[in-house]
């Protein structure tokens, strides 16, 4: 298991991929990230005594982003078959599924919640599947209900969201991030707060730059999940 990171290195790394996100960057331009006292200073200006200690962390980090994003990681994958599903998460460290129905209004709200939180979220692989195509799985995992959110670290089941039980339809993308972090899948709160969904799925505030949300938690409107059975 690899050492905590720092807490300025931690908040490089998020405020670094956030802004990323907001800008749809890739990290295929290797000098994008080469300026790692530049990321720091805007971080923190007042740590000359561990400075050395945290170039250090910050490049491995972003060395290791740039393999996960290089891997997959990054943005939602849609997925056509059960195997896929069961080969990613018994060979990816953390690993979260969505399984769907494409004609289901509270499928489609997961989705947006979902591809809010992937391009922050790297260490996570997402995934989604129609859940008509993954029947023996669903019924091997006790799917029955839609949308259905499983995520796995190291192949064993640590969370699961059903419908938007416990956070509620009307839900921002940082309840999702909030619940998903207490369910040991996400390592950090990693989004803003005050922000709403934009036309794309992205975090925005409410003077409609990118920002994303932290845990405050609404209260459940109604109790209509999707049964798909």
């Amino acid at each position: 298991m690899s050492a905590p990171l720092d807490p300025v290195v931690a908040r490089t790394l998020d405020t670094h991929l956030l802004q990323k996100s907001q800008k749809h960057t890739t990290d295929d331009d290797p000098s994008s990230d080469s300026d790692t006292d530049s990321l720091l200073d805007a971080a923190d200006p007042i740590f000359a005594s561990h400075r050395a200690a945290r170039l250090q962390q910050l490049s491995s980090a972003l060395s290791a982003q740039k393999t996960l994003l290089f891997s997959s990681h990054g943005s939602v994958t849609t997925l056509s078959s059960e195997k896929e599903v069961m080969d990613i998460v018994t060979s990816t460290t953390r690993t979260l599924a969505h399984f769907y129905h494409p004609d289901f209004h509270r499928c489609a709200i997961m989705d947006r919640h979902l591809e809010a939180l992937a391009p922050v979220h790297v260490e996570v692989r997402f995934l989604r599947i129609d859940a008509g195509k993954a029947a023996w799985l669903c019924g091997r995992l006790g799917v029955r209900v839609l949308p259905c959110v499983v995520g796995w670290v190291d192949g064993k089941e640590v969370t699961r969201v059903v419908g938007f039980e416990g956070i509620g339809e009307g839900c921002k993308s940082g309840d999702m991030e909030a619940a998903l972090v207490r369910g040991g899948l996400l390592v950090r709160d990693k989004l803003g707060t005050g922000g709403t969904l934009g036309e794309d799925g992205s975090a925005m505030n409410k003077n409609g730059a990118y920002l994303g949300w932290k845990n405050k938690q609404k209260e459940r409107g109604d109790d209509d999940d999707d049964d798909w059975d």
